[in-house]
Order: structure tokens, then C-alpha cells, then sequence
């Protein structure tokens, strides 16, 4: 039994640190209705075809386990990287976005015919 809990640990630590939100500004934290939520996929996913990694927000690179950050409302420069399982390709996109605080909001890919690019990246509410 203890096994099978160190185990656990061991496996879900390093996957729950993608699981966290990182805050991108200074100060003490803040109510979520002042910060708004920007999140993207997990660098490691289960078999999705399509992924959008976020790689950079205003001047603060993202580490690749994370995948959510909490900025201030406002406008914000993102960089994402859109991945296709298929192929195995990569591209980058650079984003302007604006945001509102206690709102969150979800990076989605728009693919190319037959799943064989990213076209686009776009920036959605969610609610």
C-alpha cells in the first residue's frame, strides 16, 4: 500500500505542476475578479492531434510545465507554440491580446485542411 502511494507521488507531482497557475505580477495575490486566466495545453497530451503550448507572456518566458498564468487585466503580448501529432510540426504565433480581469480565457488552435497545419491561434472566453 505504501508503495502504491509513493508511486503516486512520484508520477502526479511533476504532472500537477502544469496543474498550477503562475502569477505574472508583482505584489501579493490578488481576488481572481481583478486577474483574468490564460491557459493552454499540457506540452504532454493523451493522443490530442493538436496542441497549444503558451511559451511567453509580456516579457516572462513560461516554463513547459505550466500551463495557465494569471495577469492583470489589460493587453498582453503572447507567444504559443501550435503542435501537429501527425506531422510533428511546430509553429509559433505571435498574439495581442486583451484581457479582463475575472474572466478566463482559452488558447485555441485553427488547423489548416486535413489537420496538416495551425493556421491560427485565437484567444476565447470561457466561461
Amino acid at each position: 500500500m505504501k508503495l502504491k502511494l509513493v508511486f503516486s507521488l512520484v508520477v502526479m507531482t511533476p504532472l500537477c505542476g502544469g496543474c498550477l497557475s503562475t502569477q505574472l505580477y508583482d505584489g501579493a495575490k490578488r481576488d481572481r475578479n481583478e486577474v483574468a486566466r490564460i491557459s493552454g495545453d499540457p506540452v504532454i497530451t493523451a493522443g490530442s492531434p493538436i496542441t497549444v503550448v503558451l511559451r511567453r507572456v509580456d516579457e516572462h518566458d513560461i516554463s513547459i510545465a505550466q500551463t495557465s498564468v494569471e495577469v492583470l487585466e489589460g493587453e498582453h503580448d503572447l507567444l504559443v507554440d501550435c503542435r501537429l501529432a501527425e506531422n510533428k510540426s511546430v509553429s509559433r504565433h505571435a498574439l495581442k491580446v486583451t484581457v479582463y480581469g475575472g474572466r478566463k480565457y482559452r488558447l485555441r488552435p485553427e488547423s489548416g485542411p486535413g489537420l496538416r497545419g495551425c493556421s491560427n491561434v485565437s484567444l476565447e472566453a470561457v466561461d
